[in-house]
C-alpha cells in the first residue's frame, strides 16, 4: 500500500485571500489562524510567497 502525504503548507499566490485559501483546502480561516499564529495579529495581511500551514 503506498501512502501518500497530505500538503500542509501553502505558498500565497497574488489575489489569494485567507478565505480562498481555507476553501481551496476544505478547511476555516479559524483553522488557518490556529495552525499561523504570526497571522493573528492582522488577518487580512499576508503577502505574495508566504508559507502558510493548511493542515
Amino acid at each position: 500500500m503506498e501512502y501518500k502525504e497530505e500538503k500542509t503548507m501553502h505558498v500565497v499566490r497574488r489575489g489569494e485571500t485567507l478565505h480562498l485559501i481555507a476553501k481551496r483546502n476544505r478547511t476555516s480561516v479559524t483553522v488557518l489562524l490556529r495552525l499561523n499564529p504570526k497571522l493573528r495579529c492582522h488577518p487580512n495581511l499576508i503577502y505574495v510567497g508566504e508559507r502558510i500551514r493548511v493542515h
